[in-house]
């Protein structure tokens, strides 16, 4: 009777630990994201004086981003935010030309090319964070007006790369033990 009791106990431990193999993470490496801040930093120069009066239409809602990290619940949703801030920017790259020359971006092409990359594997990574309310989408469309009109597209490649660093570095600095 006891070895059965045993056995018994045995394999509800084995169950569930087959269980908590079998569920999946929900997370992303912290050294893509890391590269992809880097590479995003280091495309161009500084934020232009000249596009500080767009910062009254695009700005980053700071409500997005949980203050700390205490919990499942807040990690996801710090992963959540960049991965939606990810998957939007990516969007717009898609969507919307960068204005090249006189007044435009002079972004590096080659760092531009390989965060694209980087951005496209955090994104299937992350794939699984694709849910939650969408407290980011109001920031985009600013981002996407802005970029629609031709006198200001400039400021609006730069607010966005901006606001992207920003996202990167607060997540990579608050909530690196998020990441795997």
């Amino acid at each position: 009777m006891a070895s059965s009791v045993i056995f018994l106990v045995l394999l509800q431990l084995c169950g569930l630990q087959l269980m908590l193999v079998a569920m999946p993470t929900c997370r992303m490496r912290e050294n893509l994201v890391r590269t992809s801040h880097h590479l995003l930093r280091d495309l161009g120069g500084p934020f232009p004086v000249h596009c500080l009066q767009y910062n009254v239409n695009i700005s980053f809602p700071d409500s997005a981003l949980p203050a700390t990290t205490a919990n499942h619940a807040q990690c996801r949703r710090a992963l959540w935010v960049v991965y939606e801030t990810l998957n939007e920017t990516q969007l717009i790259l898609q969507n919307n030309h960068l204005p090249v020359g006189g007044g435009g971006v002079t972004w590096d092409e080659g760092k531009l090319d390989t965060f694209m990359n980087l951005q496209e594997r955090l994104l299937e990574e992350g794939s699984c964070l694709s849910t939650g309310p969408h407290a980011v989408s109001s920031y985009f469309s600013n981002v996407t007006a802005v970029l629609q009109h031709k006198e200001s597209a400039a400021c609006g490649w730069m607010a966005l790369r901006r606001d992207v660093l920003r996202v990167l570095k607060i997540v990579l600095h608050k909530h690196h033990n998020c990441f795997l």
